[in-house]
């Protein structure tokens, strides 16, 4: 009887055993994939978690993308890559050193300005909510490792970015006045003809008079001449 009840003790333990084994070595882990895995929302006019959002002057989205172990198996590894086009890769390696992925996408629609992400703002977060760590920044246009995810575990990766705009007004150009080039002085020109300053006609009344004198007085001295004879 004693050694029945040994025999069922090791029966026991042994089939748990081994089915967990089995079940591990079928199961060496896999990433969740799907639609709703990777979305975002707008924080400053706090709508829900979507695939898509518009976003304008200084307001704030936050984008959530869940990190999902489907198997009983570790992954290690784990890196989350967001490109800036809204496309999402997350890979990891899983018990059989198998690289695992999943991909999804979310569509931000910036009216005004440029988004940028906001450094500090990548966090690994549990299922709870609870903060695990604070990772790196680079994942926004980058990657980023989480590390590690046990079997049938969730995880939450947030990180957020934010609009801003330029609010200096274009500055114009100062107008530069047309150049006016300098007028060159005119040359005078010389003229054909003495210009008329009425000192001939005073010279030739002079020259009439004194020949008309000298006649006079020639005449008036022959005039006496004759007599005296």
């Amino acid at each position: 009887m004693k050694k029945l009840a040994i025999f069922v003790a090791l029966v026991a333990f042994a089939v748990p055993a081994l089915f967990a084994t089995s079940a591990f070595a079928d199961s060496p882990g896999q990433l969740a994939s799907g639609g709703n895995l990777y979305q975002v929302r707008n924080i400053t006019t706090n709508t829900a978690y979507s695939k898509a959002t518009s976003v304008t002057c200084n307001e704030t989205i936050k984008y959530s993308i869940e990190i999902s172990n489907t198997q009983y198996g570790l992954l290690s590894d784990v890196t989350a890559k967001a490109a800036t086009d809204g496309t999402l890769t997350v890979t990891a390696k899983n018990a059989t050193n198998e690289t695992v992925t999943s991909t999804g996408k979310v569509n931000v629609t910036v009216t005004k300005g440029t988004l940028n992400y906001i450094a500090g703002s990548t966090k690994l977060l549990a299922l709870n909510g609870d903060l695990i760590k604070t990772l790196p920044d680079g994942i926004y246009g980058g990657s980023v490792n989480t590390g590690s995810l046990k079997g049938s575990t969730r995880e939450f990766l947030q990180f957020q970015a934010k609009v801003t705009c330029d609010s200096t007004p274009p500055v114009t150009p100062p107008v530069t006045p047309p150049v006016t080039p300098p007028t060159p002085p005119e040359t005078p020109s010389t003229p054909t003809e003495l210009p008329q300053t009425g000192m001939t006609e005073n010279v030739a009344a002079v020259l009439g008079l004194g020949a008309i004198v000298a006649a006079i007085s020639y005449y008036v001295a022959s005039r006496r001449a004759l007599t005296r004879n």
